[in-house]
């Protein structure tokens, strides 16, 4: 059975800062984190969260008051009063205060899913009691992953173990793969003909980095579940002289 790749996707939105990026180094710097939640790999960065600028305090216009306007008498000869002009008074605008616009903070999160192996036996076909038969599966040894996000790269890297349930009881918990005869390393011997239902659990487990600092993963581990049917046959006895 082949692998699974891994598949990404990529969400990229502009939110509020979250209270885990609520420290004031996100301001300048990309903070990450890396975890595990609904059986997933999660990365997160976020960037920019920008303190709210004070707007400042709007200044009323002045208005000068208007000058008061005095007419002097004139001698009686003249007929008609002499009044001078009023003054034209003139407002000075008042520039607004420019406010630069507050920055958006940056948000990316991607979801990893890790590569789903099979189980494999042999003999294929009736494998018989008393023999061993020899399971193994394709699920890697090591998962590692180069994640760009926002402007830095994350770097991944996971280890499986793999838990083996032969369906009659017995159990095996290690980290390798196994293989086909004659090289092996995971061999179950079954003392019954009959149908079993063979289990493999595999728990992946690891740490993350970026700019060479390293990490754990936090969170549960990520678990795949993987069972297969085997029918044992009955050796016949053949006697001989």
């Amino acid at each position: 059975m082949a692998i699974k790749r891994y598949q990404i996707f990529a969400l990229i939105f502009l939110l509020p800062m979250p209270a885990a990026f609520a420290a004031a180094d996100c301001l300048d710097k990309t903070c990450v984190d890396v975890f595990t939640s609904d059986n997933q790999l999660i990365i997160t960065a976020q960037k920019g969260a920008a303190k709210p600028t004070p707007k400042p305090a709007s200044k009323k216009p002045v208005v000068k008051p208007k000058p008061v306007i005095t007419i002097k008498p004139t001698p009686k000869p003249t007929p008609k009063p002499i009044v001078k002009p009023k003054p034209v008074v003139t407002k000075k605008a008042i520039a607004k205060p420019i406010t630069k616009p507050a920055a958006a903070s940056l948000s990316d999160k991607l979801i990893k899913l890790l590569p789903v192996g099979d189980i494999n036996f042999q003999p294929e076909v009736d494998p018989l009691v008393n023999l061993p038969v020899y399971f193994w599966t394709q699920t890697p040894t090591r998962f590692t992953a180069l994640v760009p996000i926002l402007d830095v790269v994350v770097y991944v890297n996971l280890t499986p173990t793999f838990t083996w349930s032969f369906g009659d009881g017995g159990l095996l918990v290690t980290t390798m793969q196994g293989a086909p005869f004659p090289i092996g390393g995971v061999t179950h011997t079954y003392k019954s003909s009959k149908d079993y239902s063979v289990n493999l659990k595999v728990t992946w487990t690891g740490t993350w980095s970026v700019n060479g600092v390293t990490t754990p993963i936090s969170g549960n581990a990520i678990t795949q579940s993987i069972s297969r049917t085997i029918s044992v046959a009955k050796a016949p006895t053949r006697f001989t002289k």
